[in-house]
């Protein structure tokens, strides 16, 4: 009964250890272009959400309730 145990006990450290081990990646410099773009980045659509109600205030001519006044000029 210890024995058994003792093999299950070793069986989830090493389980763990495996999960903890595959995990972790080297990545090489070439590769990093690829995890640097725009679609690996989780704010991006808040810059753009910022952007597109800038505009839309910028041509209506109003705010909505996010910020100052301004004219339709975009002189703000």
């Amino acid at each position: 009964m210890k024995r058994n145990r003792i093999v299950f006990v070793l069986c989830l450290l090493l389980w763990g250890l495996q999960c903890l081990i595959t995990g972790c990646a080297t990545v090489k410099p070439y590769e990093r272009e690829y995890l640097a773009q725009r679609i690996m980045d989780f704010d991006k659509e808040r810059i753009e959400e910022a952007k597109e109600r800038h505009w839309l205030e910028t041509l209506e001519g109003s705010t909505g309730g996010m910020g100052g006044s301004g004219g339709g000029c975009a002189c703000n």
